[in-house]
């Protein structure tokens, strides 16, 4: 069965500004349907938005992405790689093309030198490390 309300009714909707489930009063209808509510915490005033409809939390594309795009450009300088194997060394001198090999992250490929510093890239995330390049 469904509940008819009124204008002036407390009701739970889902608070654009808070971004939460909190109690609102009905402040427009349109017939039986609710239009506007004005929420109690903050006293915005917005849609009626039902806490059942509400989507959860987006993952952004580009995130949710990142992490393939990562693995794959990993995969392809793993295998285009033609430097040394080495053990990961914070004294260690590295080239780029390099593969290292380290304790916590696995196995990676040095991309760009810097000074004291070189951009290896494993199969989460490029890390910047510390040589002594």
């Amino acid at each position: 069965m469904l509940e008819k309300y009124q204008a002036g009714e407390n009701i739970v909707s889902y608070c654009t500004k808070c971004k939460v489930n909190l109690d609102h009063a009905i402040v427009a209808m349109d017939g039986e349907t609710i239009v506007k509510v004005k929420c109690k915490t903050c006293n915005g005033t917005h849609k009626f938005r039902n806490p059942a409809e509400v989507r959860k939390t987006r993952v952004s594309r580009k995130k949710a992405g990142a992490a393939e795009t990562v693995a794959i450009l990993w995969q392809t300088s793993i295998a285009q790689s033609k430097g040394k194997e080495l053990n990961y060394n914070m004294t260690g001198r590295y080239r780029v093309g390099d593969i290292l090999l380290h304790d916590k992250f696995g196995k990676g490929v040095v991309r760009k030198l810097a000074m004291n510093k070189c951009h290896v890239l494993f199969e989460d995330k490029e890390r910047l490390m510390a040589s002594a390049n």
